[in-house]
């Protein structure tokens, strides 16, 4: 049975031989790969110096748990919204609802 090489598996092990972590099978397997695919390989190494240039953003436990109590609570009130946008909806379709069969029944 022969495997094919996809783009997925070459960026999933891209990261290993970029870091020195990949076995030698593995990245012989990537150069080969991307010494094909030339437009894929300068995908990769854009992605990479896009990396370089952006910083990494390092937040202390403190800070990472505020910025995620945060989150939720962002997310806590658009679901209470939503509930209530779906709440006053149907109230809505109700009384429409409730108007037709009303005016339906009134009929000779």
């Amino acid at each position: 049975m022969k495997l094919e090489v996809t783009r997925d598996v070459v960026s999933d092990l891209w990261p290993l031989c970029r870091s020195g972590d990949a076995s030698d099978a593995s990245r012989v397997l990537v150069r080969a790969y991307l010494a094909e695919d030339v437009e894929f390989a300068r995908t990769l190494e854009e992605s990479e110096a896009l990396a370089r240039v952006v910083p990494h953003l390092r937040l202390s436990p403190d800070a990472e748990r505020h910025l995620l109590d945060e989150i939720r609570g962002r997310a806590h009130t658009r679901l209470l919204l939503t509930a209530f946008a779906i709440g006053v909806a149907g109230v809505v379709l109700l009384v429409l609802a409730g108007g037709g069969l009303l005016a339906y029944l009134r009929l000779p």
